[in-house]
């Protein structure tokens, strides 16, 4: 009986080990991605009216939004979907574009990957509307 518990124990202990060295190996790929991603300046200017959707996200987070803009200014942006931690939403990452205009913002404190991602999700909503070149 001692031995099938052993075997069965070490299974677990098996199955925990390979498992949290799988989630460690994704966890680090998508922290690299978000590093990368680049969040550049939009020339508002070259963007006609319109609401323009963008999302980014990688394993643990993923952001999709419309951003609405008219006459130049990025007037709304609205979340549609997000994954991420509870209480790790950023969403004042989104009062901090308003204001700035521009997707290029500081990173709320203690949400900094749900930040980035929103950031880029804009960044990419704009910079694939159609008047960008």
């Amino acid at each position: 009986m001692k031995k099938k518990i052993l075997i069965i124990l070490s299974i677990v202990i098996a199955i925990l080990v390979i498992g949290g060295g799988i989630f460690k190996i994704r966890y680090d790929k998508m922290v690299k991605v978000f590093r990368e991603e680049r969040i550049e300046t939009v020339d508002l200017q070259q963007i006609e009216d319109g609401v323009y959707t963008g999302s980014f996200g990688d394993f643990l987070l993923l952001v999709t939004l419309d951003v609405t803009v008219s006459f130049n200014r990025i007037t709304d942006i609205d979340i549609l979907e997000q994954r991420c931690g509870p209480g790790y939403d950023a969403s004042e990452t989104v009062d901090l574009i308003l204001e700035a205009q521009s997707p290029c913002v500081d990173a709320v404190s203690g949400a900094t990957s749900s930040s980035r991602c929103i950031m880029i999700a804009v960044y990419k909503a704009l910079s694939n509307s159609s008047m960008m070149e």
